[in-house]
């Protein structure tokens, strides 16, 4: 296990899922409390408690599970994880709440959108009523030295929370995917996505004015005085503008993703450097976007 110090509080690693490194990142913040960002698929629990031991923290150490959302990637382990960490409490989004009390319709729709995808990353379990609460936007997790702030970003999923420290923001999916390996970023847009909520939360994350964007898929990555989330903005617009000559010349979505992935060569690398996880992505978010674009009309 190779963990990574990127300050005084903040550590992360790989969670390599089904053995696929640099796909998902794990957040671990160590004060007076301990918080878990991000929890991964159930399939790399195992890992996951690695991981967090790795820190020096004990299972009894951690005080607070704090998921983007809860699609299967990022917390799918929700369940299984509190069941080992005795103190611990999540928090997510208030639309999201039931549905990791009862995880049934969340399965259900991730093997329809995930297919095979899905397997991969594992059924989730129920979370325990009393071991998780909503966090509404603007509410503040105390962990001594340092306040993580949420701040609802919905978008990618209406139940998207980003969570604040200073000036670092855990992102989740809010800013799409990036792959520093690849020099690569992207959105992904699933079903439910909605653009102009999403190009909202990218201008409330922008006036953070924050130094670093600390990314699920994949890594720390610098702001860089807002060129990120401006170029993350401008990669936004271009898909759906290409998205919208799609559906106005009578394409279906798979010649629009052919398209996209003639327009923007490194796309297809994702898919091949990431295995079956990252699978369909951008055809997905292609029919993401046209659903979005439909509902307009």
């Amino acid at each position: 296990m190779e963990l990574h110090r990127h300050s005084e509080h903040l550590f992360w690693f790989d969670l390599q899922p089904n053995g696929v490194p640099g796909f998902i990142t794990i957040y671990i913040w160590l004060d007076e409390k301990n918080a878990i960002i991000e929890t991964g698929p159930a399939c790399a629990l195992e890992r996951l408690m690695e991981g967090i031991a790795a820190t020096g923290l004990t299972p009894e150490d951690v005080d607070w599970v704090l998921p983007t959302h809860i699609h299967l990637d990022h917390f799918g382990a929700g369940g299984h994880l509190l069941r080992e960490l005795p103190n611990a409490r999540a928090l997510v989004h208030p639309k999201a709440q039931k549905h990791v009390i009862d995880p049934q319709r969340l399965w259900e729709g991730s093997r329809v959108f995930l297919g095979e995808i899905a397997e991969l990353y594992g059924e989730p379990l129920p979370v325990p009523r009393d071991s998780v609460a909503a966090v509404e936007d603007g509410d503040v997790v105390d962990l001594g030295a340092t306040q993580l702030r949420a701040l609802h970003t919905p978008g990618h999923a209406p139940h998207h929370v980003a969570w604040v420290a200073d000036r670092e923001v855990f992102v989740g999916d809010a800013l799409g995917l990036w792959y520093p390996e690849l020099d690569c970023a992207f959105p992904v847009t699933p079903p439910r996505y909605d653009h102009a909520l999403a190009l909202k939360s990218l201008d409330a994350l922008a006036a953070l004015d924050a130094e670093w964007l600390h990314y699920t898929h994949f890594g720390p990555r610098p702001a860089a005085g807002g060129a990120a989330i401006a170029q993350v903005r401008d990669e936004f617009e271009t898909w759906m503008a290409l998205v919208a000559d799609g559906v106005s010349a009578g394409e279906d979505a798979v010649a629009t993703t052919a398209r996209l992935l003639a327009a923007r060569p490194r796309l297809a690398q994702t898919e091949l450097a990431m295995g079956p996880h990252q699978t369909g992505t951008h055809l997905g978010s292609v029919r993401g976007m046209r659903g979005w674009f439909d509902a307009q009309s």
